[in-house]
């Protein structure tokens, strides 16, 4: 993709705004009693033989938002049951004990992947080939209220991306999600375009990541 494409996309910002599907932004900081917790990697059939576990870590962190179709159509536990047969799905679990503080989990881009449909502007067919290992797709990043402003985010992206073997990481983010933008932007990821994931979501900025070593 050209620069004149990617810098047609706005710039990330990096003071945050506004989380229209985020919980609330004024969350106090995780308190002292709280442990570190413990990073775990799940596969596919780990995580479709418990998925309401992690359906109720996406609902608690989208409470004020469940009614749009972003979060409710397709529901997230049929999401995590399809997607956790993909090749390459891998889901990273922060643990504190029996409570999940927050996961991040997604899998290999197939060759007859649909998820560069529809993105304006279109980057051309080879930025949009797929190819054995070429694209990990980032489906959620998530973090409970009570463990944020903590580690949690940072160690699920260097874990995931640690163990990962594609050219580049790819993910979606509603286009007014300020937040986890920038939270991306941390990491690397730059805008590359804007799509429409489903019938009836609201635009996302299309975020990419090259993976390989410099």
């Amino acid at each position: 993709m050209s620069r004149s494409q990617t810098l047609s996309v706005p710039p990330l910002q990096t003071a945050p705004t506004a989380a229209p599907h985020a919980a609330p932004q004024h969350v106090p900081s995780p308190p002292a009693a709280l442990g570190a917790p413990v990073v775990r990697t799940f596969d596919g059939a780990a995580v479709a033989a418990d998925a309401d576990r992690w359906a109720r870590v996406y609902e608690d962190v989208h409470a004020q938002a469940l009614g749009l179709r972003d979060h409710s159509d397709p529901p997230i536990s049929d999401r995590l049951l399809r997607h956790s047969t993909r090749p390459g799905f891998a889901l990273v679990a922060a643990l504190d004990g029996d409570d999940v503080a927050g996961f991040l989990y997604g899998y290999t881009l197939p060759a007859d992947s649909l998820w560069w449909a529809g993105l304006t502007p279109d980057p051309g067919p080879e930025f949009t080939r797929e190819y054995p290992q070429r694209t990990v797709g980032l489906c959620e990043v998530l973090v409970r209220p009570r463990w944020r402003r903590s580690r949690v985010a940072h160690e699920l992206f260097e874990t995931f991306l640690a163990g990962r073997t594609e050219e580049r990481a790819a993910g979606l983010i509603a286009e007014e999600n300020s937040i986890m933008l920038s939270t991306y932007a941390k990491y690397g990821f730059e805008p590359v375009g804007r799509t429409e994931p489903y019938p009836g979501w609201r635009p996302h900025i299309m975020i990419v990541r090259d993976l390989r070593p410099h």
